[in-house]
């Protein structure tokens, strides 16, 4: 009988240590979790609550959380940015008790804490306790459950000066194509989208940006030939997944309504291979002055838009297909240029997401003379009345968006003035 016990108290030991973890020999109950009041929301209370849900999930136990040490009696577990930190580095040290999550974004504060409470599980963190990591390189966002598809949308901001401009020297952050690519490869291979569109992408990003998409298997659609105009509208696709079919680079003309030639659109035509569906996707870039700057700009963009249209419907005709279009528009939703998509039958995918979908602009300050903030010039802060990017489809037939995120993360702020969307769906 005794033996029975003993037998049956050591197979219930390791669930009894994960219900119950320690750190430096203190339980886990016993800590506060805290962060810096001072930080960006996702960079403190929203890891902080994140941390919380985790360790609730996983043992029962609630933990209070204070936004600032200083009220806090007892051991503690603080989040914060490191301050030499690399953007997606992190580490979690224990220290007089205390235990320390240190990361250079959100990301990577997010996925130390998840780090943290699947040691928990495993076993008690002792007094000396350090660990260092990255999510660079790391897919982080799996797809909307239910989807199959899924576009990334993103005007880069050609910055393509070999220069610090004066407003940027007495920042943290240097704004530069050789420093900026490194944030888009981590957006893009955080997302893995099998599209990619891309506007302002110049020969100089080019250079940087590139060999790392075709290290995670993308694949450019239009590349100029000798004497042909460069491509700043881009769609990529990823390998993996998707074959193409087609595809067509038009320039806007005439040349006072694309300056340095980066006015135009491509459109692509793709076959899925898992399922074998087609579907087409065009990135554009339309004329950027608006009618007081320059008169004649609002029917300029208007025209533009005529130009996808009538490439929407070669391609509706031949390929039978759902079409996206997606890009910086430089017009608002009740301007001429996007009334005539909305009227000739274009869905807006924030408005037909079923699952998801987010109302800000999706724009904000970073430009050489005024360095970069969360600020937005834009005449209303939501999408509706104030976003100049936008993600349509055409001819979707049973073709569903199921989400239409903004990435809002705080070190996708220094590198262009436009969030980036993604757009899940089922084709």
């Amino acid at each position: 009988m005794r033996r029975t016990l003993i037998l049956a108290l050591a197979l219930l030991m390791p669930l009894f240590a994960a219900a119950n973890p320690k750190i430096s020999g203190k339980n886990l109950s016993k800590y506060t979790i805290v962060y810096n009041a001072a930080s960006e929301a996702e960079e403190g209370i929203d890891v902080a609550e994140h941390l919380a849900a985790s360790i609730k999930d996983a043992f029962g136990l609630t933990l209070p959380i204070a936004e600032s040490s200083k009220a806090v009696k007892g051991s503690k577990i603080a989040i914060g940015l490191g301050g030499e930190k690399e953007l997606f580095d992190y580490s979690i040290k224990t220290s007089k008790g205390n235990l320390c999550i240190d990361g250079g974004g959100c990301w990577a504060l997010e996925k130390a804490a998840d780090i943290l409470v699947e040691n928990l599980s495993k076993k008690n963190i002792p007094s000396k306790f350090s660990l260092e990591g990255t999510v660079y390189g790391e897919q982080l966002f799996p797809l909307t459950e239910g989807a199959n598809l899924r576009i990334l949308d993103d005007n880069i901001w050609d910055y393509s000066k070999e220069t610090i401009p004066d407003a940027w020297k007495d920042l943290p952050i240097d704004c530069r194509d050789a420093s900026r690519w490194r944030g888009f490869a981590q957006l893009i291979r955080a997302y893995m989208p099998d599209i990619i569109t891309l506007q302002e992408y110049a020969p100089h990003m080019h250079g940087y940006l590139y060999p790392a998409l075709e290290e995670y298997g993308y694949k450019i659609c239009y590349v100029p030939g000798e004497g042909q105009p460069w491509g700043h509208t881009p769609v990529f696709y990823r390998t993996e997944t998707i074959d193409m079919e087609y595809v067509n680079y038009n320039l806007y003309t005439p040349e006072r309504f694309s300056n340095i030639g980066s006015k135009s659109y491509v459109a692509a035509v793709f076959t899925q291979k898992a399922s074998g569906k087609k579907f087409a996707v065009v990135s554009t870039h339309l004329w950027w002055k608006g009618e007081n700057a320059q008169p004649g700009s609002d029917y300029a963009r208007a025209a533009q838009t005529r130009l996808i249209m009538a490439e929407g419907e070669i391609l509706k005709a031949e390929y039978k297909c759902p079409i996206f279009v997606c890009g910086d528009m430089n017009a608002y939703e009740d301007a001429p240029a996007i009334q005539q998509f909305l009227e000739g039958g274009y869905k807006q995918c924030y408005e037909i997401a079923t699952v998801r979908t987010d109302n800000h602009n999706g724009h904000h300050i970073c430009a050489p003379k005024d360095g970069y903030s969360r600020e937005s010039r834009r005449r209303s802060p939501t999408r509706k009345e104030g976003a100049i990017d936008h993600c349509l489809l055409y001819n979707g037939g049973s073709t569903e968006v199921l989400t239409f995120d903004c990435v809002m993360a705080a070190f996708t702020v220094p590198l262009t003035d436009h969030y980036p969307n993604v757009i899940d769906v089922r084709l």
